[in-house]
């Protein structure tokens, strides 16, 4: 994340974000953990350095973490059906050795 080319920045946040679906996928929280955590980092960079004089940007980020909560709760309440259906994407092999996880 040190680069300071935008589109970098864009991919790194990106790769978070399938680190958050992979971590969903295979049951595992670190992923979710430290996805979340990139995430909010790069958010973090376009709050400070990007749209430092916006006023629109504050209550964008605020509907954002918003939404986060409500997908957060949403994915508590749902979390065994979720995890089942994205490991429906994985192939057979993958999907046999996490069937006794749930």
């Amino acid at each position: 994340m040190g680069s300071n080319n935008g589109l970098d920045q864009l991919i790194y946040f990106f790769i978070n974000l399938v680190m958050i679906v992979v971590g969903a996928m295979l049951s595992r929280r670190v992923f979710a953990v430290f996805g979340g955590l990139g995430a909010a980092g790069y958010l973090g960079y376009l709050a400070y350095d990007v749209f430092s004089d916006s006023m629109l940007f504050p209550i964008a980020l605020t509907a954002i973490g918003l939404e986060m909560i409500g997908l957060g709760i949403a994915w508590q309440r749902n979390e065994t059906a979720i995890s089942k259906t994205l490991r429906e994407v994985l192939p057979p092999p993958m999907r046999a050795f996490f069937r006794g996880r749930d």
